[in-house]
């Protein structure tokens, strides 16, 4: 009997032992189930409506009077110290933490006590027709003293007196017309160039390969007005012929004195005559005074597609008509380059499953002058979109991933502050980036919505379009009440009509670093004009002009277009940052390869084949390509959104996709081009 009840109290022993482990090992994991729960779940869709309602177009509309009040062009006081410290100080006390990057670059500026011009130079050394040396005052609003006149950034300094000459777009097609058709020798002559078409730079690096001594850029009317020269800025949002495009002529991006390094204290600096610049003077007119010149050309009449809207006959040149003909151009630049720091102003929010991997959100901050548009749209609506997430952070939202805001600066002078923070950041940044979402300005005008990108993120853009409210109540009321019936009614794909059209990623933006050098999947986002206008930028582009009465007055009155930006941009991050799995089509980006060869194909098979060539193996590939896309696609669409290892794999394979197309030795050896 004794012994029985010995076996038996130990057998309660045991039995009590086992649930206590049991008990005590429930209680122990549970916390981490629920948290493995948690992290299985796309993020609460009610943070993406209440995102979209807290973005306030007031609130845009207050900020950008605060940052396109004054003049903020790249190295001066009210950019680097003013700006860069609000935007440090709002990120700090409203996200989870802010830092500063400085670097010491090379800039460039022209000589305010000695401004640029240009002029008609008699034999006897008189100078007629001098070009205006600052942009006409047309407003209140434009009048502050540090408004920097007219130039073209890297230009060299110099006097250069020769014969003028009407090089059209200044495209290599244009030059080889001027000297293999018409023979011309263009040595030693002055070259009037209009804006549109391709890069300033490369139409003053074709004017000097030429044989050019020096450059004149203008805007036509013909690409920056619509109508009657009587009704532009301050009637309406075109050009005025007093005003002049601002802009970069460098050909490389980045500070050229240390090319792909960071320009930081430690780093060795190239010698200025050691580092490609520009090599002819440049400086920028506006059409007013272009006629003054322009219509005084001798030489032959220029073809149709040279002739732009001015009231003249259009004629090439070389030199001038009589009474003119003894006369030659006068251009005087006296732009320099300098030394000075520029900011990079970073923000984030930390992650809570994987605060790892960053969804980068980024917008210059430097202007040529007032910037309402160029940048400053685009940095009035990362502020709101920044307001309105640390509101959510206030009422218990917390991302799936890290979200890294960037104020960029002296982009202008050629992507520098973007460019620099990569070569400093490449290495964390290359490995944890998920996508870059660039907004350069929230709009160039407010017919619909322009979007680049690359094809891996076409779905999720088109996702987000349709769940933003549309800014335009006559497009509401025609029934079309998002962004994307708008956007695909006026912007249809060539390839299929039922979806908007994407565009293709170049280098115009501080895009350009993350894509090309990193292989980071990119967006840039913007509300555009109307196309059936044939212009080559808003009008205003680079102006002094460019204010926040013409953004409010002329172009978006009550900011709504502004906010539709805000909510595209911020839906997107929302969306990288909360899913589990990256809402990334690989079989898209793997159908954009298809219909590019079958482009090349179609354009150039038969030349390809007269000289023995022919694209089956990039055919096979790209349909290899596909499959694997498919297969990925296939696994996503099956992964155990439980498991986080296995969560991790699939994510990290479809962000490794872009970068798989890196070259490290540059495309065609160009490695700002990867």
């Amino acid at each position: 009997m004794h012994r029985m009840k010995v076996l038996g109290l130990i057998a309660l022993a045991a039995v009590s032992l086992v649930i206590g482990i049991l008990i005590g090992r429930f209680a122990i994991t549970h916390p981490q189930l629920s948290w493995l729960k948690r992290m299985s779940k796309d993020g609460d869709p009610k943070y993406s409506r209440q995102l979209h309602q807290e973005i306030q177009a007031e609130e845009i509309h207050k900020n950008l009077q605060f940052f396109s009040s004054r003049p903020h062009i790249a190295g001066s006081f009210q950019e680097e110290e003013v700006l860069v410290n609000y935007i440090n100080n709002k990120w700090k006390s409203s996200l989870h933490g802010a830092k500063i990057y400085n670097y010491t670059v090379l800039l460039s500026y022209p000589d305010a006590n000695d401004p640029n011009y240009v002029a008609i130079l008699s034999e006897n050394g008189v100078e007629s027709e001098v070009s205006d040396k600052v942009e006409k005052i047309l407003s209140p609003d434009q009048n502050d003293s540090t408004v920097v006149n007219p130039f073209n950034a890297y230009s060299p300094p110099g006097v250069i007196v020769g014969d003028p000459v009407y090089v059209n777009y200044g495209t290599v097609e244009d030059f080889q017309y001027l000297t293999r058709d018409l023979a011309m020798n263009l040595t030693g002559t002055v070259a009037i160039a209009r804006y549109g078409k391709i890069f300033r730079g490369d139409k003053v690096g074709n004017g000097e390969k030429f044989g050019c001594a020096g450059m004149i850029l203008y805007s036509d009317p013909a690409d920056y007005v619509v109508g009657s020269l009587d009704k532009v800025y301050p009637e309406d949002w075109w050009l005025p012929g007093t005003g002049a495009q601002r802009g970069t002529v460098l050909l490389t991006n980045g500070d050229p004195r240390t090319p792909f390094y960071p320009s930081t204290n430690s780093a060795f600096y190239l010698d200025e005559k050691d580092i490609e610049l520009p090599k002819i003077p440049v400086t920028p007119i506006g059409y007013n005074d272009a006629v003054k010149y322009l219509s005084k050309l001798s030489g032959i009449e220029a073809p149709s597609k040279w002739k732009g809207n001015l009231n003249i006959t259009y004629r090439i040149g070389p030199g001038f008509a009589s009474p003119y003909e003894k006369s030659k151009m006068k251009l005087y630049v006296k732009t320099h380059n300098v030394q000075r720091t520029i900011r990079n102003v970073f923000g984030f929010i930390e992650g809570e499953y994987e605060p790892d991997r960053y969804v980068v959100l980024g917008n210059h901050r430097d202007a040529w002058v007032f910037g309402a548009i160029d940048p400053s749209s685009g940095t009035a609506t990362m502020m709101e979109l920044t307001r309105a997430l640390s509101k959510l952070l206030q009422k218990g939202w917390r991302p799936r991933r890290s979200i890294l805001f960037c104020s960029w600066g002296a982009e202008e002078y050629g992507l520098i502050g973007s460019t620099e923070s990569i070569e400093e950041l490449g290495k964390v940044l290359g490995s944890r980036a998920v996508a870059y979402l660039n907004v350069d300005l929230s709009l160039a005008g407010n017919s619909t919505l322009r979007a680049l990108a690359t094809p891996i993120l076409h779905k999720l853009l088109y996702a987000t379009a349709k769940k933003v409210e549309n800014p335009n109540p006559e497009e509401v009321r025609a029934g079309r009440k998002s962004v994307y019936d708008t956007w695909v009614k006026n912007q249809p794909s060539s390839q299929d009509p039922n979806l908007p059209r994407v565009g293709e990623l170049g280098s115009g933006s501080d895009y350009s670093s993350f894509l090309q050098i990193l292989g980071v999947s990119a967006a840039d986002v913007r509300y555009n004009y109307d196309q059936k206008y044939s212009l080559s930028s808003y009008p205003m582009y680079h102006s002094v002009y460019e204010t926040v009465d013409l953004v409010s007055r002329l172009m978006d009155r009550g900011f709504y277009y502004h906010q539709a930006v805000a909510r595209i941009w911020g839906e997107m991050a929302l969306r990288l940052a909360d899913d589990v799995i990256l809402n990334f089509d690989c079989v898209q980006y793997a159908e954009t390869l298809q219909r590019i060869v079958n482009e090349v194909q179609s354009s150039y098979g038969p030349k390809l084949l007269q000289n023995n060539i022919t694209l089956n193996s990039v055919k096979e590939a790209v349909g290899e390509f596909l499959e694997a896309a498919k297969n990925l696609q296939s696994r996503v669409e099956k992964v155990n959104r439980e498991n986080p290892l296995e969560v991790r794999k699939i994510n990290d394979q479809l962000m490794q996709l872009e970068r798989s197309f890196i070259d490290p030795l540059g495309v065609a050896g160009n490695l700002h081009y990867r």
